[in-house]
């Protein structure tokens, strides 16, 4: 994340002539002594235009804005009382996200000089209306993000038509045999093109695990006749959605926004109606930045395909952790058949992390190629339209690709068994719920 831009670090150019180790050693020894005996000032304090304490999840959730309207979403301990002051405070607590404000609020008082203090026994109530932030909801920095988001507005072509798609779409794949912890992935080579065409605009889909609501925001400027649900389990996560734009259908002047629901994310899911949802996205993580235990189980997955409309996509990022992410495919493919889950990447994290994209039995409506999205009014069809032509780059650079082709045996020979959640979501085993 980026932080603060009053506390300028010392310069390392004394410690060019050391090796690059011992040189980074002594210019950080350098850098921490700076922030530690430089006396803070009021004009090394960044702005705290949101502050809750959520007491249950013993979780403090603030939102902070730096000299050039960044909005950054801090969550910490909730009793940390600190205050984002110079750079020290900035190595200790990292962003969730980053959301560039575009235009200046026309109200003062939404970004107070310096930091705010901290009511008596706990967090200052602020609350936050989208007009004071008008973010660039197309700006999406984070690869994966790009890759979810694309996995939405697709779906693989079926065989009958791949001729027509590749002279569309220029299929120039170049098949490469990579080994991976103990596997085999075919993967596309660089001047591969994914053989997936447009998809209609979806009627309804959800989002599991808010943030900074950078997918909410692309997704609402992109598809504003689509009904978006997002559901996070921090209550002071959901409340400062506004302070990133996000116009929420409970807002003021915002009857058709997105549904916004405080809770864990599957049982969310266990409560509404199967075949409800065009598209599920889980973008959530546990303390170790990797997915949840209970969302990489072959019951959720169970789950979810019955919660997707025919044709509907799972999809989840996925940190590149060898074995343990095999058994996430493995685990996946048990509750959809095998040929309908998909690996892409995550540009700019390659190797690190994928995107995992698993279809729902049956068709999904396609769109006829002369468009890119389905025509709604036109006033909206020309921004579905815009969006869509940014999606279609992105999903170029994630080069998906069939998962089945990813050999099934680990290096000892031996099959990969599912996830379940006897192991990894034990509050969850027994429930009948999705099987």
């Amino acid at each position: 994340g980026r932080g603060p831009t009053a506390v300028r670090p010392p310069a390392r150019r004394r410690w060019a002539a050391l090796p690059g180790a011992v040189a980074e050693w002594a210019a950080g020894v350098v850098l921490l002594a700076f922030v530690s005996v430089r006396p803070i000032s009021a004009s090394d304090c960044n702005a705290v235009v949101f502050d809750h304490i959520d007491a249950d999840l013993h979780q403090r959730t603030m939102v902070v804005e730096d000299q050039q309207r960044q909005r950054m979403l801090i969550l910490t301990s909730d009793t940390d009382r600190s205050q984002p002051c110079a750079l020290r405070w900035w190595l200790d607590h990292n962003p969730q996200g980053v959301v560039q404000c575009m235009a200046k609020s026309s109200d003062s008082s939404e970004a107070p000089a310096g930091s705010q203090q901290l009511a008596t026994g706990g967090a200052a109530a602020n609350i936050c209306q989208p007009q004071q932030c008008v973010p660039d909801a197309s700006s999406v920095e984070l690869g994966y993000v790009r890759s979810m988001l694309a996995s939405l507005l697709f779906t693989p072509a079926k065989a009958h038509s791949m001729s027509a798609i590749c002279i569309e779409l220029g299929c120039r794949s170049r098949i490469t045999r990579t080994r991976v912890a103990g596997a085999t992935l075919l993967a596309a080579g660089a001047e591969g093109r994914a053989p997936w065409v447009p998809r209609k605009a979806p009627r309804r889909l959800l989002v599991i695990g808010l943030g900074t609501s950078t997918m909410a925001l692309w997704l609402q400027q992109a598809l504003p006749s689509t009904e978006l649900h997002a559901v996070d389990l921090s209550a002071g996560v959901v409340a400062a959605a506004p302070c990133f734009g996000l116009r929420p259908a409970s807002s003021e002047g915002a009857t058709a926004g997105p549904r916004l629901h405080v809770g864990d994310g599957r049982k969310f899911l266990e409560g509404r109606q199967d075949g409800e949802f065009d598209g599920i996205i889980v973008d959530a993580f546990d303390s170790n930045a990797s997915l949840p235990g209970c969302f990489r189980t072959q019951e959720f997955f169970n789950l979810a395909r019955k919660k997707l409309a025919p044709g509907g996509a799972l999809s989840l990022n996925l940190l590149n952790m060898g074995l343990p992410s095999l058994q996430v495919l493995a685990s996946l493919e048990s509750a959809f058949a095998p040929r309908s889950v998909w690996v892409g990447d995550a540009p700019g994290a390659e190797g690190i992390q994928n995107v995992v994209v698993a279809f729902a039995p049956g068709a999904a409506p396609q769109q006829p190629r002369a468009t890119l999205l389905a025509r709604n009014p036109p006033s909206v069809a020309e921004v579905e339209e815009a969006s869509g032509k940014q999606a279609v780059a992105w999903l170029h650079r994630a080069r998906f690709r069939p998962a089945h082709e990813m050999a099934k045996d680990n290096s000892e020979g031996k099959s990969l068994p599912a996830l379940v959640d006897a192991s990894l979501c034990p509050s969850s085993a027994g429930s009948v719920a999705g099987r």
